[in-house]
This record gives structure tokens, sequence and C-alpha cells, in this order.
């Protein structure tokens, strides 16, 4: 399912993605995230150049997180005399976890995205429901967790709305004292048109240069079983990024 699609032209571009690719947060209250901007330019038989920015912010304490997270990314080539866009989306969110006890937490989540290319002129899912952390230390955050989400879908020609099940799993790991993983798996079964679904996959891993300059790379896939006519199913980011760290250390 999670096969490589359009991925030639975007997989040159320098960004990051909205998968809170970090280490898990201290649990100080304070605000910590990166700022990120980057560019890619190609001259030659094709002349292609893509931009980016991107931002995310979370805080923490012993009984809640808040994580907020913004993309945007654009690229143009131009063979020929023939100018096109190769990339021109956005995407935001923000999602809201707090402990019922121990191990159980309750969580609210909205995010936002457009994608030109897809004829998404805007998608937006609000989605509420529960979790468990099954691994929960300073180094290593596991959890597993599942809702309800609505799904409002506005495309070129079409507007959908719909009533999604949420089943995910997503994980922090610091390896080292400079590198991080992370990882997210959401599943969203269609409970307004059986049989249809939608799929995200995010993996990033964090290394810091400096105590304020790091480098991620990110893995993004994006599967949707019902996209709009002459539209692949499937969309995969392959990135790397060069990002301002902001907080205390």
């Amino acid at each position: 399912m999670f096969h490589t699609a359009r991925i030639a032209a975007l997989a040159l571009a320098v960004a990051a993605l909205p998968v809170w690719a970090q280490a898990p947060l201290k649990t100080d209250g304070q605000w910590r995230g990166s700022v990120n901007a980057g560019a890619s330019l190609a001259k030659g038989n094709t002349d292609s150049t893509t931009l980016n920015i991107g931002a995310n912010a979370g805080k923490a304490t012993e009984t809640d997180r808040l994580n907020f997270s913004l993309t945007a990314l654009y690229g143009t080539k131009n063979e020929n005399g023939d100018k096109s866009e190769t990339a021109n989306l956005w995407r935001m969110g923000g999602k809201y976890d707090r402990d019922i006890t121990d191990r159980m937490f309750g969580f609210g989540s909205l995010d936002l995205e457009h994608d030109k290319l897809q004829e998404l002129d805007l998608r937006g899912v609000a989605a509420g429901g529960v979790g468990r952390h099954i691994v929960k230390t300073d180094k290593t955050l596991f959890d597993v967790f599942t809702g309800l989400a609505y799904n409002h879908e506005r495309f070129t020609h079409d507007t959908r709305n719909s009533v999604e099940w949420l089943l995910g799993e997503e994980s922090s790991h610091k390896i080292s004292d400079t590198t991080s993983l992370h990882q997210r798996l959401a599943v969203y079964p269609n409970l307004s048109n059986g049989g249809e679904y939608r799929v995200q996959l995010d993996a990033g891993l964090t290394t810091s240069i400096t105590k304020k300059i790091e480098l991620k790379l990110t893995l993004s896939n994006r599967y949707m079983s019902n996209p709009q006519p002459g539209v692949k199913k499937t969309d995969t980011l392959l990135l790397t990024s060069i990002g301002y760290r902001f907080g205390p250390d």
C-alpha cells in the first residue's frame, strides 16, 4: 500500500513536515520547538525551484501536552519554456492530550491541509478519543489511541463530508543526547462511506548540530482509497531540513 508515488520532484525539497519529530517533551510546562526554512535550485536543461517554511511548538506538564505545527511547500519547474508547479501545499495542526490516569489519556486535535496537486482546496479533520501509554519514560514514549474524526474535504470539483474511525500508534525515542526518532501511523476507516479509508504515516529523525541548530530527515506518506479522478492514491515525501530550536535546553 505504501508504494512510492509522485516523489520525483517533491523529494528534492528541503522541508520539515508536522510529524513532531523530537524526543518526548520535558514536563516543565515550558514551550519548545523549532523553525525551519529551505530552498533548492536547479539550472540547466530543466530549471526548478522549491521553497518552504515550517514550524512546530509544544509544551508538556506531568498530566498534559499541547502541540502545534505549520508547513508550507511550493515548487516550480521550467522545461523547454513550459512552466509548471511541482508542489503547492500547506499543512497545519494542533493536538492536546490530557492524562486520565497514569496510563490512559484523552485527546483532541484539529488538522487543516491544502494540496493543489491533489486538487484538494481544503481538508479539515477534527478528532477526539482516548489512548494508552504503553511505554512512558524520559527517553521513550509509545502510545496507542482510537477515537472518532469528522472530515470535511473540499476538492476542485467535489465536496465531501464524512465521519471516520481513528486507529493509530505513535512513539518518540531519545536515541542519544543529540539524536531522537519519532514515528506515527494513523488509519481512518470511513464510517459514512463503507469500504473507503485514509492512512497517514510520518517518521522523523532529528540530530543536533549545535545546541540550537538541528538536522531533520522526514518521511511522510499519505494514502487515500478514493482520490479524485486522475489523481494517484499515494503521495510519499522524503525530505531533509535544517532547523533552529527554541526554548530551554
